[in-house]
Formats: C-alpha cells, sequence, structure tokens
C-alpha cells in the first residue's frame, strides 16, 4: 500500500484567518491540533473537505480508540532559510483492535470555521490492527513544510 500525507486545499486561507471578516486564524503551537481515525467510506476530498464536519465515518470509540482522536504533542515550528517546517510527536494507540483507512489532522481550537482541516494521510487501504500498537510516526522532515522563494 502507498501512503500519503496531503495538505487540505483550504488549509492556508484558515491559517491566515479565512475568507470572511470575523473568522480567526489558526495558531498551531497553542490550540489543540488533533488526528482521527476515519473509515474507507469517508472518501476523503483534498479540495472540497475544509472542516472536520466534512469528513464522515470516525471511529466509534472501540478496540483503543477514543472518539474525538489524540491531541498532537510536542508542536514546534522551525525556519531554516527559505522553509518553514511544523512539527509533532509521534501518535500512538496502544494494544489496539480496528480497521481503519485515513487520519484526519486538524484544528480542534477555532469556533469560525469550527474545526478546520490541516492534512490527511491515506493509508492506501484498509490498515488492520489486532491487539499491536498503531502509531503514526511523522517524517523526519516534519508534518508539513512551506517554502517561499
Amino acid at each position: 500500500m502507498a501512503v500519503s500525507a496531503k495538505l487540505h486545499a483550504a488549509f492556508p486561507e484558515n491559517l491566515g484567518g479565512g475568507n470572511t471578516s470575523g473568522e480567526g486564524p489558526m495558531d498551531l503551537l497553542s490550540d489543540t491540533v488533533k488526528i482521527t481515525l476515519h473509515l474507507a467510506a469517508a472518501a476523503i476530498s483534498q479540495t472540497t473537505d475544509t472542516v472536520l464536519a466534512d469528513v464522515p465515518n470516525e471511529l466509534t470509540t472501540t478496540g483503543g480508540y477514543t472518539a474525538g482522536g489524540q491531541a498532537l504533542a510536542s508542536k514546534t515550528y522551525a525556519v531554516s532559510s527559505l522553509v518553514t517546517t511544523f512539527d509533532a510527536g509521534d501518535v500512538t494507540w496502544p494494544a489496539t483492535t480496528f480497521t481503519h483507512r485515513y487520519a484526519e489532522v486538524w484544528d480542534d481550537t477555532p469556533t469560525s470555521p469550527a474545526d478546520p482541516l490541516i492534512l490527511f494521510v491515506d493509508n492506501g487501504g484498509d490498515v488492520v490492527t489486532a491487539s499491536t500498537d498503531l502509531v503514526y510516526q511523522w517524517s523526519v522532515s516534519g508534518l508539513f513544510t512551506i517554502t517561499v522563494a
């Protein structure tokens, strides 16, 4: 299975404060950023999904997973030359027994828009765990980088 991670198209807009007066910008270091797991039926869209409510089929509380996901810990922003990197600690669900395909990373703090999406991981097919730890280990390059020219 080919695993891919992609930023949502609306993420840069939401990061900067949205496209409507009164929307607040995201602050990824102080906001609660979460990861949730979703079934293959979620059919996540990089272009049209903008908030968590757009992404159906989150796993229910079962087999070591708690609905609502986990908050990312140890978040950092680092700038080197023209590259900004956002990173966080790896996420583990210990001794899990469930199946999912997608992981969705989103900001749980803003209320307008509520729960804006950041990025998603498509595992390329169902990931099945059977009483084993499930670990989302982020790239050595972080969750994402932004390069300016």
